[in-house]
C-alpha cells in the first residue's frame, strides 16, 4: 500500500518550462458577493479550482499589463509540524507613470484582492482569496538619470492561507476586458 507522500519529479525534458509570468487578471476583495469564499481549501483537492468565482453581476477583471520580464509569482509553506501555512506573492514592475496609472494605483487603497498569473505555457494559478487578500504595495519611482527606470514597482501578498496557490481549471473562463488584453503566447479565453 502506498504511504501518504506522492512522488515528486521535475518536469520532463523538452516540455515548456520557462520562467516568468506572461498575464495577470486582479479582482478587488469587494468584486466577489458577499458570504462567499474563493478559492476555498476544498476547491482545491484536485489540484485546481473547478469552481468559477462568485463575482458580482457585471465585475470584470483587470488587466495588468506589466513590462515584460518583470513579473513573478511565489508560493511558500511555513511553519512547524502541526502550524504550517501557505503565502502567495505577486510582483511585478510597469514602465513609465502617468495620472492613469496613478487613477490605477489608488483604487487599491486599503483594498486586497485576488490575482490570477498566466504561465507562459498557459497554466494559469489563483494567489490570494477573496476571504484572505492579497495586501498590495505600490511604489512609483522616477529615477535621477535617462537610463534609470521611470517606473511603478507592485507586491501583493497574502500570508496564513490553507492551501498552495492552486492551478485554475481550463474550464473556468473568467469575466475580462476583452479591449484591454494583450497578445500572449497562447490562447486567452474571454468571456
Amino acid at each position: 500500500m502506498p504511504g501518504k507522500f506522492k512522488n515528486l519529479s521535475y518536469v520532463a525534458r523538452g516540455a515548456s518550462n520557462l520562467g516568468g509570468i506572461a498575464r495577470l487578471v486582479g479582482f478587488a476583495e469587494s468584486d466577489f458577493n458577499g458570504g462567499t469564499g474563493w478559492p476555498k481549501r476544498e476547491d482545491t483537492v484536485t489540484g485546481e479550482v473547478t469552481v468559477v468565482p462568485p463575482l458580482k453581476a457585471t465585475v470584470v477583471g483587470a488587466e495588468f499589463t506589466f513590462d515584460h520580464g518583470t513579473c513573478r509569482v511565489k508560493s511558500s509553506k511555513k511553519g512547524a509540524l502541526g502550524y504550517q501555512s501557505h503565502d502567495h506573492e505577486v510582483e511585478a514592475k510597469f514602465a513609465g507613470v502617468s495620472k492613469e496609472s496613478m487613477l490605477a494605483l489608488d483604487a487599491f487603497f486599503n483594498e486586497g484582492g485576488v490575482i490570477v498569473a498566466y504561465y507562459k505555457n498557459g497554466n494559469r494559478r489563483v494567489f490570494g482569496a477573496s476571504w484572505n487578500p492579497l495586501v498590495i504595495e505600490e511604489s512609483d519611482d522616477s529615477g535621477a538619470k535617462g537610463g534609470d527606470q521611470n517606473s511603478i514597482s507592485f507586491k501583493a501578498k497574502a500570508m496564513d492561507l490553507n492551501f498552495h496557490a492552486p492551478f485554475l481549471a481550463t474550464s473556468v473562463v473568467l469575466p475580462t476586458d476583452a479591449t484591454a488584453v494583450k497578445a500572449m503566447p497562447f490562447t486567452v479565453p474571454v468571456a
